[in-house]
């Protein structure tokens, strides 16, 4: 996932080219050896647009609906922060969906009813209000409560990523939107965490 973050900054930030369908199936494990070191990458850029492109007037929400962000979902432009967001989407959703799926020896207990199955039913706007109120603190920690056992210690980068991504605003209420200025710090500051994460596993 980080690696594939790194990919993802070097496309947009060199290559000005913004991918906009973050997904699992997008993100693949390389071999570091063959790779230039990197453990992750994107693939599949048919969704891809390049920066300077011209608007074409409607936009078009593109993406798996599981991992839209909630932006996009709501028809505001989509902006390479919405896919950072939608990188966050595809490590919770591994972490406390799909992990049951691969298989925990010793953790018995699936849960039966997840919170992910509303990421994916309704229209947009209500998926959109929905993965809002997940991305509070309160709304995180009943999505971390699915991760298997053997996955809590992933909790903490998480809430880091949750409060670089969704910091709150003098009202409490989270930020949704793309911040001015330098798109590196975002970048970084995300990185930096799954740097921190990876060295205390």
């Amino acid at each position: 996932m980080r690696d594939a973050i790194k990919a993802h900054q070097s496309l947009y930030v060199t290559g000005k080219i913004l991918h906009r369908d973050i997904s699992p199936n997008n993100i693949i494990i390389t071999d570091p050896e063959t790779a230039d070191g990197f453990k992750g990458m994107l693939i599949d850029l048919d969704m891809a647009k390049a920066q300077n492109s011209s608007p074409s007037g409607a936009r078009q929400i593109t993406g798996t609906i599981q991992f839209i962000a909630i932006e996009v979902l709501r028809n505001i432009n989509h902006t390479y922060r919405h896919d950072l967001e939608s990188f966050f989407y595809v490590l919770l959703w591994m972490c406390a969906y799909q992990s049951w799926y691969n298989g925990f020896p010793g953790d018995e207990v699936t849960p039966k009813k997840s919170s992910f199955r509303l990421w994916e039913t309704g229209d947009f706007d209500q998926i959109a209000g929905i993965k809002e109120g997940h991305m509070y603190v309160s709304g995180l920690e009943r999505i971390m409560s699915e991760f298997p056992e053997k996955l809590d210690k992933v909790k903490p980068l998480c809430m880091r990523i949750r409060k670089i991504l969704f910091p709150y605003d003098k009202e409490g209420r989270i930020f949704l939107g793309t911040p001015l200025g330098d798109e590196n710090h975002l970048y970084e500051s995300i990185i930096a965490a799954y740097n921190e994460a990876i060295s205390k596993l």
